[in-house]
């Protein structure tokens, strides 16, 4: 009985052993490349930003651009609804203008006229188009990247 547990102990020793084996090659200089440290806040969804828009750390800059508009009424974000890009976009410029409301609008057209034509302006704070083309009566919008279109709305009352 107890030579079979030393020959399972060092069997189990022995499959430790391949494995370290085999992983201190590919883990050892990984973790010497990069410098264990402390993650950075928002870095994947700093790096989709990036890759879809351009903006460089969009985390900080787009709740900066955001914070200037008026508090009052939600933020409405435009996207493309078979657009998976244009979602995925959508929602993350939802998560980084946290804790302001926002509403996602999913086109099935191309242009946002008539989805747009029932809003009042006074009671929301801005427009966010994401690889979707504002409509030309909006007035100038404002490029926030490469497909990313804010259209703020003056308070008129």
């Amino acid at each position: 009985m107890q030579l079979r547990l030393y020959i399972h102990i060092g069997l189990w020793c022995a499959l430790f052993a391949v494995f370290l084996a085999f992983a201190i090659p590919i883990v050892g200089p990984a973790l010497v490349e990069n410098q264990i440290g402390p993650a950075e806040v928002n870095r994947s969804i700093d790096a989709y930003i990036l890759a879809l828009t351009g903006i460089e750390h969009g985390s900080e800059k787009l709740p900066d651009v955001f914070s200037r508009l008026p508090k009052a009424g939600p933020l409405i974000i435009v996207v493309r609804k078979d657009d998976s890009q244009s979602e995925f976009l959508g929602m993350m410029i939802g998560y980084v203008s946290w804790p302001r409301e926002i509403k996602l609008i999913k086109l099935a057209t191309p242009t946002a006229e008539k989805e747009l034509a029932g809003i009042n302006p006074d009671s929301i704070s801005g427009l966010v188009f994401c690889l979707v083309d504002p409509p030309a009566w909006l007035g100038k919008p404002i490029r926030l990247g490469s497909s990313i279109f804010l259209v703020p709305l003056p308070k008129t009352g």
